[in-house]
């Protein structure tokens, strides 16, 4: 009986010492959480191969960490000069301004500027790039976009992800990531000529005629399949 009692006192603490998670890492309430995000493309000529640009890139990622007073973007409104800017030549020069405009007015918290995918390392078959961030209480919610390139206007991203659940910091966090056209040009395939719109026109997901593209809502027109995806773990 002795040992029967102390046999199921050592499997209790080898349970306790065994069934920790992530979640058992980390506060989940702390006042900051500290996050990885990897980004991943689907953009090759098998999964799109309407006119499939060989020389396919991605500029580099840029958003913020904001909270719910403002959007990087939206669909049925006007892109920014800054979003126009990447979604036209992946240019970080006019959107980095207009990011410390939100930090600066008290409705952003940092930049998350990170690297792209060039034509080499796609050609390479590196098809993923990693940034880190850190959200807070008052500013939980992540932005970002990145140029397809070459493209008349058009990019990727994702507005006002947010990294609770309730009270909660997520631990991990996996999203497709639409196409959407900003709206500054006409043009309808990947490397067509420069057609500027004026006015503008809003950003709208990207959706073409069969002969132009494979996109329909800013996604694959009949597997849904995305341009790419992100993943997000805590790491802090």
């Amino acid at each position: 009986m002795k040992q029967y009692g102390f046999s199921l006192f050592v499997g209790i603490l080898f349970l306790i010492g065994g069934c920790g998670s992530d979640n058992d890492d980390f506060n989940r309430y702390s006042e900051t959480a500290t996050y990885k995000l990897t980004f991943t493309s689907n953009w090759s000529s098998t999964n799109f191969p309407t006119n499939y640009p060989n020389n396919r890139h991605f500029s580099g990622l840029i958003g913020l960490t904001h909270n719910s007073n403002v959007h990087l973007f939206e669909v049925d409104e006007l892109a920014s000069a800054g979003v126009v800017k990447v979604a036209e030549t992946g240019s970080k020069d006019n959107i980095k301004p207009e990011i410390n405009n939100v930090i600066n007015n008290g409705n952003g918290h940092s930049t998350i500027d990170g690297s792209g995918l060039s034509i080499a390392s796609l050609d390479a078959g590196e098809n993923s790039v990693t940034v880190t961030f850190t959200v807070t209480q008052q500013f939980p919610l992540i932005s970002l976009v990145t140029m397809l390139a070459p493209s008349p206007d058009w990019f990727a991203g994702i507005d006002s992800l947010s990294l609770k659940d309730g009270d909660d910091w997520l631990t991990t966090l996996a999203k497709d990531i639409k196409t959407y056209d900003a709206g500054s040009d006409a043009g309808t395939i990947f490397t067509a000529a420069d057609v500027p719109l004026t006015p503008h026109e809003n950003i709208s997901l990207l959706t073409s005629t069969r002969a132009d593209t494979d996109f329909e809502n800013g996604l694959h027109y009949s597997n849904g399949l995305p341009i790419g995806t992100i993943s997000i773990k805590r790491i802090e």
